[in-house]
């Protein structure tokens, strides 16, 4: 049996020597069909012999410099893939890529971002606005539109769905996968991330200026010889720049135009008071109006998911009436230590009574010398002086006044973040009056308008670097008060045509004296043209 098996194995090995002496004799048997002749490559492909007898894909040597034509090609590229630009329906035209300004292997690529970073086409706002994200959503969500000019973007995402039990990733990833119109656009992960060379997935959003080509840098020492700061905290928005964010009724219940409200609301809208207290009482908008008096304050509104470097913010010369006289007329029980205001849709949050008294909370019915406008909680809404406008309750119709042994939901932008540990939007600073990727006119002075607020901390300086953070121009703001918000205008002179960026680091106060430094930084890139 040995034998037999060996004399099987000795007749296998025999076979394949002689297959393979066989295959050897065709590859070089005169009158064999080659796979390469001197004419044609290995698919048939015209095959030239440079100098020195080797085969390449490429012309021969002396041949080169006549058949790349780096130059023309190059030109060709840089038209085909230069950055875009859009014009708003306000006029302003804008280029969120900057054009590259360095040059590689002696040869500028002015449109580098474009062909080997896509630039144009990454991002959220790529593809569509926030607004019109939330809009075409299967399921229903909120509603959130800029009245400034400051274009919305993911920042402004974080602050609910960091806390909610829906987190972004989930649903932002959900949706594009399942999206028809993002596979018509060839979208992938590249579309809303970068690749960090740890193998991160990044957000583009957060990383691309550090990473695209262009941007030119100027010191703080000759920046500051550049521009010209002021602040003021008097600063009060125009109705049309007011931001507006839904109710939680329906839409077909929203009131968004002053043509809705009913000219006799004052009439019929009616206020109930009730809870712990010896003396409740209903009443009309005029007959609180008649009863308590008005006063006028000048209030900010400033969210409490305001993402970083957004414009969920606004200041206006409200009149309205002050809840420590209503209180006082209800006779409060001494135990009464919860304020709830409730509006028609529900919503509400929660207060301690001796932080309505505290904020000089005010039931407010009128607005830069106008009734309270539709998109702005009309008739009648909530406000307190340095509370979040999250706990600013729109449409009010109810005020309770309760025991309760529950938390109070004062909102002061004190949403943690756990990436840094601290307040992911507090400080919180932006541009309000320019659309980052703005054009400008070369030779003529940039202006720029903005704020800084940290709610109930006082703002003690703006950083703002011109250089991608590497050095600082120093703004201190001093003696600024809480209940306002700083307003800040800058003048730019003698910037030559290019992309520039601004970084803005607010500082503020915090209770116990320490600093407190903003964690995420604005970012503002604009062109000179």
């Amino acid at each position: 049996m040995r034998n037999a098996k060996k004399a099987t194995s000795q007749i296998v090995l025999i076979a394949l020597l002689a297959a393979l002496l066989l295959s050897l004799a065709a590859c070089g048997t005169p009158g064999a069909t080659p796979t390469n002749t001197p004419e044609t490559g290995p698919s048939g492909t015209p095959q030239t012999t440079p100098s020195g007898g080797a085969k390449t894909g490429l012309p021969a040597l002396a041949d080169l410099p006549a058949e790349y034509q780096r130059e023309t090609k190059t030109e060709a590229i840089n038209e085909r893939y230069a950055p875009r630009i859009t014009t708003l329906e306000n006029g302003v035209r804008i280029q969120r890529t900057p054009t590259n300004t360095e040059a590689g292997d002696r040869m500028l690529v002015t449109s580098w971002n474009n062909v080997y970073l896509n630039a144009d086409n990454r991002g959220c706002t790529a593809c569509h606005t926030l607004e019109d994200a939330l809009a075409d959503m299967d399921t229903y969500h909120g509603i959130v539109t800029m009245g400034y000019e400051t274009e919305q973007t993911v920042a402004n995402c974080f602050g609910c769905h960091y806390f909610y039990t829906t987190k972004l990733r989930d649903s932002i990833h959900a949706i594009h996968n399942n999206s028809d119109e993002f596979e018509a656009m060839e979208g992938d992960c590249m579309s809303c991330h970068y690749l960090s060379d740890d193998g991160d997935y990044l957000r583009w959003d957060y990383v691309k200026y550090d990473v695209l080509r262009g941007i030119a840098g100027i010191d703080a020492d000759t920046a500051s010889q550049m521009a010209s700061f002021s602040w003021n905290q008097t600063e009060i928005t125009d109705h049309e720049q007011m931001f507006f964010k839904s109710i939680k009724s329906a839409p077909e219940e929203w009131w968004t135009v002053d043509s809705q409200i009913p000219d006799d609301i004052w009439d019929t809208w009616t206020v109930n008071v009730t809870g712990d207290m010896d003396n409740p009482f209903s009443m009309t908008i005029q007959e609180l109006v008649d009863t308590f008096g008005t006063v006028t304050q000048t209030l900010k509104a400033h969210c409490v998911v305001n993402g970083p470097g957004e414009a969920m913010i606004y200041q206006a010369e409200v009149t309205g009436i002050p809840v420590s006289r209503i209180l006082e007329y209800a006779q409060l029980h001494d135990d009464a230590n919860m304020f709830y205001p409730i509006g028609e849709d529900g919503y509400c949050y929660n207060i301690y009574t001796s932080v309505a008294l505290e904020e000089e909370c005010l039931l407010v019915v009128e607005m830069n010398g106008e009734k309270l406008y539709a998109d702005q909680g009309a008739p009648i809404s909530f406000w307190g002086y340095e509370l979040s406008s999250g706990n600013f309750t729109k449409r009010l119709t109810d005020i309770q006044v309760l025991h309760s042994d529950g938390g109070s939901w004062d909102f002061y932008g004190d949403f943690f973040d756990p990436t840094y540990g601290d307040d992911f939007n507090k400080p919180n600073s932006g541009v309000l009056t320019a659309t980052s990727g703005q054009i400008f006119e070369a030779g003529e002075t940039i202006h720029l308008e903005g704020y800084i607020d940290a709610w109930n901390e006082p703002i003690t300086k703006l950083e703002m670097s011109f250089d991608k953070g590497n050095t600082w121009v120093v703004y201190p703001i001093e003696n600024a008060t809480t209940k306002q918000w700083v307003y800040w205008n800058l003048d730019l002179d003698g910037f030559e045509e290019g992309s520039y960026l601004i970084r803005l680091r607010a500082t503020s106060l915090r209770e116990d004296g320490t600093e407190h430094v903003q964690n995420y930084l604005t970012n503002f890139m604009f062109n000179v043209q």
